[in-house]
């Protein structure tokens, strides 16, 4: 014995996903837009995707702001990993539209 306890894990694939959304707003744009269609999600920058997009311009020195709308079907704060996928959409997504340069 080693102390531990046997653990069984079952994955099943599912048809459940977040859809985030983005566009690239004018130069003379003050600030970001970003929507959310499931209420009690935070809209304000506290969100990760719109901490993800301030974490890029830091590190990139590109300050276009962008529309976003995260259309949530993950349910918020289950611990499904949908803000952590919405994050990494968000790295992805913003390198492209910025001409990638990370």
């Amino acid at each position: 014995e080693d102390g531990y306890h046997d653990l069984a894990s079952l994955f099943q694939a599912i048809n459940l996903g977040d859809r985030v959304s983005f566009k690239l707003l004018p130069d003379d744009a003050a600030d970001d837009e970003f929507e959310c269609n499931m209420p009690g999600v935070p809209t304000d920058r506290t969100n990760l995707v719109l901490r993800t997009i301030d974490l890029m311009r830091e590190k990139t020195g590109i300050e276009k702001k962008l529309r976003v709308r995260l259309e949530k079907k993950v349910p918020a704060q289950a611990g499904l990993g949908g803000g952590s996928g919405n994050a990494a959409t968000t790295l992805w997504a913003v390198n492209e539209l910025y001409g990638r340069p990370a």
